[in-house]
């Protein structure tokens, strides 16, 4: 896997989408950008899994990185709260006003020797969460 941080994260949210695709999540959009409106950042993932709309971070981590820590911990209460706003305009602009949404993290670790390990986390964090 590629280094630079921008080509990892592309690198994982290709594999993340393969990877949830064979659990049955069906993708409905990726690298979704707000139009507009206070807003920064990105999703990294949408789609449906069951009657929910997913929003979806992937977090990438290459183990002889190091000290990153686990990919969860990069999901801290200012990523929630930016994921928080970005989903709620998707949902204005979408007008999916009536949806029940969650928000998932799937977790990339790849090994020196090219693997790559999975951890999906379903309904990782609330808007509960967020206040952290």
């Amino acid at each position: 896997m590629p280094r630079n941080r921008k080509a990892v994260g592309a690198q994982g949210e290709s594999t993340a989408a393969a990877f949830l695709e064979s659990r049955g999540y069906r993708l409905v959009d990726a690298n979704v950008r707000p139009e507009g409106g206070m807003a920064r950042g990105e999703i990294d993932l949408i789609a449906w899994h069951g009657e929910f709309l997913v929003f979806i971070e992937v977090k990438t981590r290459h183990a002889a990185w190091g000290a990153q820590g686990a990919p969860m911990e990069a999901v801290d209460a200012r990523k929630r709260r930016q994921l928080l706003a970005l989903a709620a305009a998707y949902l204005a602009r979408h007008a999916l006003d009536d949806v029940q949404c969650r928000f998932d993290v799937v977790e990339i670790v790849e090994t020196k020797d090219g693997f790559a390990r999975f951890r999906l986390l379903p309904d990782a964090f609330t808007a509960m969460d967020s206040a952290d």
